[in-house]
């Protein structure tokens, strides 16, 4: 299995991946309209594929934390939508994946990473309850515990304040399940 960046030529491709993955198109939509947005982060979000056959992607896209107390804020990234094809699920691609984008974000110099998503998937690579970092969603969730975040600079996050997110996600259906 390779890891690699997306081509630009892909994003119709990769869009498939998460239809397929969930069997509607409002992941395959949202991931389509955060490649095409100015947040998306091409360097950390990568498909797995095998013989030329995409078998997942994983995306990122730039996010600020605006702070409560009037202090500068500060970027972060937001791990959505992360897909692997029905035939790879239970395989470890979407392990692999998730996995390889956190090596190079720490690398990369990025301080963290927030998540909507299953915490007994998720809190297998570290993301714990961003409620708890004091860390805000744009919208209401539900369910209230799958925001979730991950430190990739040690007591960087902290200060309480409300995630700003790339326009995609900026709608108050994305962060309910």
């Amino acid at each position: 299995m390779l890891l690699r960046p997306i081509d630009p030529s892909e994003v119709e491709a990769v869009a498939d991946v998460h239809r397929r993955a969930f069997g509607s198109d409002v992941e395959a939509d949202l991931a389509r309209a955060l490649m095409l947005d100015d947040g998306f982060v091409r360097t950390l979000s990568f498909v797995a594929e095998d013989g030329g056959r995409l078998l997942g992607h994983v995306l990122f896209s730039r996010s600020w934390l605006e702070r409560d107390d009037g202090e500068p804020g500060f970027p972060l990234l937001v791990l959505a939508p992360l897909a692997v094809v029905p035939e790879s699920q239970h395989e470890g691609v979407g392990t692999t994946l998730v996995e390889a984008a956190i090596a190079l974000a720490r690398e990369s110099g990025e301080i963290g990473m927030l998540v909507f998503g299953d915490p007994a998937y998720y809190g297998r690579f570290g993301f714990t309850d961003a409620w708890a970092k004091g860390i805000r969603t744009p919208h209401p969730t539900e369910p209230t515990w799958g925001w979730q975040a991950l430190e990739l600079a040690e007591c960087v996050l902290g200060p309480s304040g409300i995630l700003r997110v790339a326009p995609p996600l900026d709608a108050p259906e994305m962060w309910i399940a």
